[in-house]
């Protein structure tokens, strides 16, 4: 049949089928005497699929190897797409979420934080005041030459007097067994947090936390896990307090 029959059957446009045709997803034959293009009746249920391929936003060049795979390879190749709409799905409901929230709260913000190795030690200090433990440790994770991205502290127990918490380091994950006893890590999932950014005297801290919180409690985001505080690189005077409120994808 021609182009024209074909778009009518399939309900592709003819500009369509000739993008089709110039990626190697859809060939078709040529009349000898006008060069038409022609289409066979078995070929529709592979042009519909290539639409709703298309249609649900799987790239050309994953097109182009679905349709040269075996039925295996096909079956694995879906289940990657289908991961990646959920993700995206997930994307989609936390912004929407977000954008909904209570505008007033200008100082919160969102974000999405990739999966990290992270290192931690117990420690035990007054509310806000971690800052030698923070050096001690760094100092050790420097004589052993381990370089680290980010810092973080999270509170365990206890009142303002004394508080027992854990500080970590964000290491690279090609870094294997860390040579101090007294150490144990984790790798922190990849997830969408909600954050607050905090400057000034670090025994007043706890207010910034009740802020964050309030805001989640408000919103009705529900922590997908501990509440941290995140000092940026080398930086201990200021942090962000941030609270994971969806992971994204499987264990990491």
């Amino acid at each position: 049949m021609t182009i024209q029959a074909f778009s009518m059957k399939t309900g592709i446009p003819k500009s369509t089928l000739r993008f089709y045709e110039e990626k190697g997803l859809l060939k078709s034959a040529r009349q000898e005497d006008s060069n038409y293009r022609m289409y066979s009746e078995d070929q529709i249920p592979l042009a519909k699929m290539i639409a709703s391929l298309r249609t649900a936003k799987v790239p050309i060049h994953d097109i182009q190897l679905y349709l040269k795979a075996d039925k295996d390879k096909q079956k694995r190749m879906k289940a990657k797409w289908i991961q990646t709409i959920k993700e995206n799905q997930k994307q989609l409901e936390v912004s929407l979420r977000y954008l909904e929230s209570d505008s007033d709260e200008a100082e919160i913000y969102m974000f999405e934080k990739p999966a990290e190795k992270v290192i931690w030690f117990e420690a035990e200090s007054t509310a806000g005041q971690f800052s030698q433990e923070f050096i001690f440790r760094r100092k050790q994770m420097e004589q052993v030459q381990i370089p680290i991205k980010n810092t973080y502290l999270r509170y365990i127990s206890g009142t303002k007097k004394q508080v027992k918490a854990e500080i970590g380091f964000g290491i690279s994950k090609k870094i294997g067994t860390v040579p101090i006893p007294e150490a144990f890590s984790e790798t922190m999932r990849k997830c969408f947090c909600i954050g607050l950014t905090f400057n000034g005297d670090f025994s007043k801290i706890e207010a910034a936390y009740r802020k964050l919180m309030q805001y989640c409690m408000v919103n009705n985001w529900t922590p997908a896990g501990s509440i941290l505080e995140w000092y940026r690189g080398g930086q201990m005077d200021a942090a962000d307090i941030i609270i994971p409120v969806t992971h994204i994808g499987g264990n990491q």
